[in-house]
């Protein structure tokens, strides 16, 4: 049996509750825990798995699968670079490896890769807090991730 919060454990009843009638209800309840947190807590998994009678694993499976998930809380700044074939031709790898390099650098920054946003004419592409820049390069993705906010540049 899992230790939790009486909040926590009636925040999972309910989302199930609402759900129940839903054939694909696994992935419907971890948008609402995720929804509500911002990332699935590993003990809302752990109620979700005894809850639902579905292994952790299945339930783990389902979380890496899909881009949309995260297992661990979104930091202050979120980088997203496009890797599609577009972008990685254009050369979104040194892009993507100047946005590691950044985050590595100023905590609070959360950098991930997704195949393909559809804007193949502008790459290669990053969203910076939601914002999207083009036709980077490793040196304007440096100069653009310096101007997130709360950030001078410093390391």
């Amino acid at each position: 049996m899992v230790v939790a919060s009486a909040d926590l454990l009636t925040e999972i009843d309910t989302t199930i509750a609402r759900f129940s009638s839903e054939p694909d209800n696994l992935i419907l309840i971890l948008h609402a825990i995720q929804d509500a947190h911002g990332y699935v807590p590993r003990e809302s998994a752990l109620i979700l798995s005894e809850r639902l009678g579905v292994p952790l694993a299945r339930i783990y499976e389902v979380l890496t699968f899909y881009h949309y998930f995260r297992t661990a809380p979104p930091g202050e700044h979120s980088i997203v670079v496009c890797h599609g074939t577009s972008c990685w031709l254009n050369g979104s790898a040194p892009v993507l490896e100047a946005a590691r390099a950044y985050a590595a650098n100023h905590a609070g920054t959360n950098v991930s890769e997704v195949r393909c946003v559809g804007c193949c004419s502008l790459a290669p592409l990053a969203f910076a807090d939601k914002k999207i820049h083009t036709h980077l390069d490793a040196q304007k993705t440096t100069e653009m991730l310096s101007g997130l906010s709360g950030h001078d540049g410093k390391h």
